[in-house]
């Protein structure tokens, strides 16, 4: 089972990758603030995120693209001291431009991937992951992006949920 894994990832990046040109693929770094809602809107303050991934397809019109990316984020802990959650993981987003080519462009967004809560109080820590989903909306200005985004997973029986609001570029 261990061999199995790596071998069906590396066989689905060849599949996804092999057809599509190289001019089509396009990378993105991002980085922005979480506002926690739900079960963990309940213990955590409004906290900062940073993410980045790759497009392996794009249609031919360029108004549809298909999105691995990863994140990384933290959340301290309201009236605590050194409390904090950490949040992480990996998504796969599908974007779909609005208006074709113009300066500023209108897209929606839709996700679904995993995230991994770990929470750090004083010298405990624990981890813990769930499927994650999500969606919102952003405008693409040129090579620059400004987006807003929902993203909810349940973990260990709790509602990990949050607004991510960020601001990146695309290359």
């Amino acid at each position: 089972m261990r061999r199995l894994v790596p071998g069906l990832v590396t066989f689905a990046l060849i599949l996804v990758l092999g057809p599509t040109p190289a001019s089509a693929q396009k990378f993105f770094v991002g980085a922005g603030v979480t506002v926690p809602s739900g079960d963990f809107g309940d213990y955590a303050k409004t906290g900062w995120m940073v993410n980045g991934g790759f497009a392996p397809w794009r249609s031919a019109d360029n108004r549809a693209t298909i999105w691995a990316e990863g994140l990384f984020g933290s959340n301290s802990f309201e009236g605590a001291g050194d409390n904090s959650s950490n949040l992480y993981g990996g998504l796969g987003s599908f974007t779909y431009n609005v208006t074709g080519e113009a300066s500023a462009v209108p897209y929606v967004i839709g996700s679904v991937g995993y995230l991994m809560q770990s929470f750090e109080s004083g010298t405990n820590s624990d981890s813990e992951g769930g499927l994650a989903f999500g969606g919102g909306a952003g405008i693409g200005i040129q090579r620059f992006y400004l987006e807003a985004r929902y993203l909810t997973a349940s973990i260990q029986e709790s509602t990990t949920a949050f607004l991510q609001f960020s601001a990146g570029i695309t290359f």
